[in-house]
């Protein structure tokens, strides 16, 4: 215990970013570097066992940071009914953000547009249940880290922006797998972002997440 309270803010940061992340970016970029970059048919039997990986790190990473003397606190999580409805808020700017970036992308950039237009992100056949699951694990194992954990660890940094520019780095790199469509991170991830920044509230981001992912996810439901 003394040993991980002792460590300096940089290995944290590293372990904990490269805990999180550090295995969906190297599987990102293998897959761009091998040009072979789009977006995988993800069956349920993938999400659960991706749900189970999140899950054990999520549990992993918050009990390291508990003992570097990171609380609940201090991601502001606003469990009520008021920062939930910003949340769906919040998920509708990103979507308004998310369909501006396809309309420029589309103008300047047609091959890339036609990608989108046929890019699936999964295959017909995932339960309700494992969506379920999916909304709600996944947006708080990526938010708590990639947005919260993030912004808040960098917040003292030279540069006040460099946690929100960090941030969406993180986040476009474990979707580049993903080929042309994960363009769309980007708006997401900056939205969210830069509402986390100003307010300091973290559970609506999740919410708008989980709203997100949960809308993507339910047209594969059989």
């Amino acid at each position: 215990m003394r040993f991980i309270q002792a460590l300096p803010r940089s290995a944290e940061f590293a372990i904990v970013v490269l805990g999180a992340f550090g295995y969906f970016v190297v599987i990102s970029l293998a897959a761009v570097f091998q040009h072979n970059a789009q977006v995988s048919q993800v069956s349920d039997r993938h999400l659960l066992v991706l749900l189970a990986y999140e899950l054990i790190l999520l549990l992993a990473l918050l009990g390291f940071l508990r003992l570097r003397g990171w609380t609940i606190e201090r991601f502001d999580l606003r469990l009520n009914a008021g920062e939930t409805l910003v949340g769906f808020g919040l998920a509708g700017v990103a979507y308004l953000a998310y369909v501006l970036v396809l309309v420029v992308v589309a103008a300047a950039w047609p091959e890339a547009a036609q990608a989108l237009q046929t890019s699936v992100i999964s295959s017909p056949g995932i339960s309700l249940a494992t969506v379920i699951a999916a909304s709600v694990i996944n947006p708080v194992f990526e938010e708590v880290f990639v947005c919260g954990y993030v912004i808040a660890a960098l917040q003292k940094s030279g540069n006040p922006w460099a946690g929100v520019h960090v941030s969406v780095a993180i986040r476009l790199l474990y979707h580049l797998y993903q080929g042309a469509i994960a363009i769309g991170v980007v708006p997401f991830g900056l939205i969210f972002a830069l509402w986390y920044r100003r307010t300091g509230r973290l559970w609506p981001v999740i919410v708008a997440h989980a709203v997100t992912d949960f809308a993507a996810l339910l047209h594969f439901v059989r």
